[in-house]
């Protein structure tokens, strides 16, 4: 898949690593562009699940709008070249690893892009929405609440982004069981430690300090740390069973 770089000099692997520097700067530059023209939509897909009629929205500034767009355009555009930054970093580093260390950064890459799938849907659909719902109950009704744009968006944007990172979790645990770091016993006998250390992860990444976001971040990783002793338990047996 990726060239053999093996016997290449130090000033081909500079050449190689400019290229591929080109190459994703280049799609970044073209990403950005393409987001940009479609930022008014993208901004819709971001403020549905914050969409309620008693909430309106406020702009303190004539500029804050195009300021909206051009974030809601750069982080788009790093989700979109994320595929192809990740084939680029694969293509320059791959050559110089051993064949278990390529298949464990597949696994991790591609494992780590479905529970981030996962983790995004659960904060757009579930934690978003729920929090909008908390902070109305919370208002008084004397306060008029409104919704200020470039804060809404960040706030909504880092939490799908903390959910993908939190996420990330089991896929990093299974990792270090198959390069034989960690062993199914330890995470056993660890079990209460990391419970407690996935609260404060959790509370960590969560943007707000509302005990609800903290709990649907650290429930689902509480069960996938569970599912990780279980396939770690496969993972040993399968290593036992190859190596006879």
């Amino acid at each position: 898949m990726f060239e053999d770089e093996a016997r290449m000099t130090f000033t081909e692997h500079l050449k190689e690593l400019r290229t591929r520097l080109i190459r994703v700067g280049a799609g970044l530059i073209a990403a950005f562009v393409l987001c940009f023209a479609v930022s008014r939509q993208l901004f819709s897909i971001l403020q549905k699940p914050l969409l309620n009629p008693k909430i309106p929205w406020l702009s303190l500034d004539p500029m804050e709008t195009l300021v909206v767009y051009l974030k809601i355009a750069g982080y788009f555009t790093v989700l979109i070249c994320l595929p192809h930054i990740l084939f680029e970093l694969c293509g320059f580093v791959f050559p110089g690893l051993k064949p278990k260390e390529r298949r464990a950064a597949m696994i991790l890459m591609s494992g780590g892009s479905l529970l981030a799938v996962v983790g995004v849907a659960a904060a757009y659909w579930v934690v978003t929405p729920q929090l909008i719902n908390i902070m109305l109950e919370w208002t008084p009704d004397t306060v008029m609440l409104n919704l200020q744009m470039s804060r809404t968006i960040s706030f909504v944007v880092m939490l799908l982004l903390a959910f993908a990172l939190a996420f990330q979790f089991p896929m990093i645990v299974l990792i270090l069981v198959y390069l034989g770091v960690v062993t199914p016993q330890v995470l056993k006998d660890q079990r209460r430690i990391a419970i407690v250390l996935l609260a404060v992860v959790a509370a960590v990444l969560t943007p707000t300090v509302d005990p609800f976001s903290m709990l649907v971040m650290w429930a689902p990783l509480v069960l996938m740390y569970e599912a990780c002793i279980w396939i770690a338990v496969l993972l040993v047996r399968r290593r036992v069973k190859t190596d006879r």
